[in-house]
């Protein structure tokens, strides 16, 4: 089982509010601090916000990002730039991404030497000013991780376990999480209150990573009471939680 905190929303968050929750979730034994970012919103930067928490704590980082509202070359380049920043720490939620968008960020993350001529993506752009144009392009720089973990929302379930991503889903109560898909585990959005056995009968017989919400380092520690040890420890006694 995997825990994480987050994501948490750029929007309306402080630079002093966001570091003490990443520095909450390390102390919390959590494995990882997501943030979200929200373009639609005019606020965008996870990636950025991502890799600055990289240099705070020694645990991983992610980052929702808005697929389909810039360009996926771009996006590719950002996650690459925070991996090297963080020296392999990075993980990847794209949620609403074509499909188009999906595959040519995961072909540019693998290094493949691209000729991209898709239904709407012309790269490189075929305009006058630009020539002479490569016949293809590959990602500079290449990340740090071999492979990044990326995971899409449900919307794009079937296309994800196609392209062996994982696939990431909101809590809803009674529901499993989402089957493992390539090397990622099913990923589950949840609630801040949720409770162990509530992720434990989720996961079921498979691997999960969980993604708890939280608004305030006492959240913060309070879920880490809650959660880590019986997520990790099997028969974990139910008493420490009381002293």
């Amino acid at each position: 089982m995997r825990l994480g905190l987050g994501p948490i929303a750029l929007a309306g968050t402080t630079r002093a509010s966001l570091e003490a929750l990443a520095k909450a979730a390390v102390a919390a034994s959590f494995d990882s601090v997501w943030v979200a970012e929200s373009r639609a919103g005019g606020v965008g930067g996870g990636l950025a916000a991502a890799a600055f928490l990289a240099q705070l704590v020694p645990i991983r980082v992610g980052a929702v990002l808005d697929g389909g509202l810039y360009h996926p070359l771009h996006i590719a380049e950002d996650i690459a730039i925070a991996d090297l920043t963080s020296q392999g720490r990075v993980e990847v939620l794209l949620r609403g991404a074509p499909e188009e968008h999906v595959r040519l960020v995961l072909a540019a993350l693998s290094g493949a030497h691209m000729r991209i001529d898709g239904p709407t993506l012309r790269v490189p752009a075929r305009l006058e000013a630009n020539q002479p144009a490569p016949d293809a392009l590959a990602l500079n720089p290449r990340p740090a991780q071999a492979v990044v973990p990326v995971w899409v929302d449900e919307a794009m379930e079937a296309i994800g376990r196609d392209l062996g991503v994982g696939v990431a889903a909101a809590w809803r109560a009674g529901t499993p999480a989402p089957a493992p898909s390539g090397r990622w585990p099913g990923m589950l959005l949840c609630p801040g209150d949720v409770a162990a056995g509530d992720l434990l009968r989720a996961a079921g017989e498979a691997a999960a990573y969980f993604l708890v919400g939280a608004s305030s380092t006492e959240n913060v520690r309070s879920a880490g009471r809650r959660l880590v040890g019986p997520l990790r420890m099997p028969g974990f006694p139910e008493w420490i939680n009381q002293q």
